[in-house]
């Protein structure tokens, strides 16, 4: 009880010295920003019925909202099968999307946070993050880091609009795009498809939450590829708000450097 009273009042004082430095915007009502991800229950994001859980949504879901309210916005989070969301920054129908690896098509109509050389600013991200091959148990699936085996004659399933398709394409794996990551170890329990490339830490919550799915799965090492997850905004989003843009990016950065959101990882990981 005293590591968690400790742990909230590290937190407390952190956060609180990040408002009182906040950027001197006016008096006006903060700036509405919605932004988009896929449904998840892991500690980055806890969702129960298609919502945020309370009191404790998750170490994503809390910086994402203390960024917000230090940079003078309103951050409200909502869910959609990623191409769904990466569709809604491209059409402008919401402000935002995360954790989006770069990419020029992306680029083209999202805007990530940005080097003075005009690169993708790692030191902003959100996340660094990997995608791994997962297959039944039984199956006689090979992967070592650069060749892709197995007897099976079906697809490979990966999520649908995942940034890992063209690392798929150029390993020359034949696969299956599928709209959520439980669908997908669902059809690889059932034998329903070869393998599947998932995000390794969303594959490993759902795995974690169900023994019995994880009895008939296993990882195969090494990952296939490391990426960094950054939040994209829209480009109608990044010129209306210039400087609330670069602030969120800023305390992004800011946050993920604290001490208070170490804390605050553990605190998640500590308490399922």
């Amino acid at each position: 009880m005293a590591k968690k009273l400790g742990i909230a009042r590290l937190l407390g004082m952190t956060f609180g010295a990040a408002l009182a430095a906040s950027l001197a915007y006016a008096d006006d009502a903060p700036v509405s920003m919605v932004l988009m991800t896929t449904p998840k229950n892991d500690d980055e994001i806890r969702m129960i019925d298609n919502r945020l859980m309370s009191p404790h949504p998750g170490y994503h879901a809390e910086l994402l909202q203390d960024a917000g309210k230090r940079c003078h916005l309103n951050v409200q989070l909502r869910f959609a099968p990623w191409q769904r969301a990466l569709l809604e920054v491209k059409n402008g129908n919401t402000d935002g999307a995360f954790s989006a690896s770069y990419d020029t098509e992306r680029a083209a109509y999202g805007a990530y946070p940005l080097t003075a050389k005009g690169q993708p600013d790692r030191n902003r991200a959100l996340k660094d993050y990997s995608y791994s091959l997962y297959a039944p148990i039984s199956s006689l699936t090979q992967w070592d880091g650069l060749a892709f085996r197995s007897t099976n004659a079906q697809k490979v399933a990966v999520e649908r609009g995942a940034s890992i398709i063209p690392k798929l394409n150029e390993l020359g794996i034949d696969h299956v795009e599928i709209a959520d990551n439980t669908t997908m170890l669902r059809m690889l329990a059932n034998n329903r498809v070869a393998a599947a490339v998932l995000m390794t830490s969303a594959a490993d919550a759902i795995l974690a939450e169900s023994p019995e799915l994880a009895s008939m799965v296993q990882k195969h090492q090494p990952p296939i590829e490391e990426k960094v997850g950054y939040v994209i905004l829209s480009r109608h989003f990044q010129a209306r708000y210039p400087q609330h843009a670069e602030c969120f990016w800023n305390t992004i950065a800011a946050i993920r450097g604290s001490a208070a959101y170490a804390a605050r990882i553990e605190f998640y990981r500590d308490n399922k």
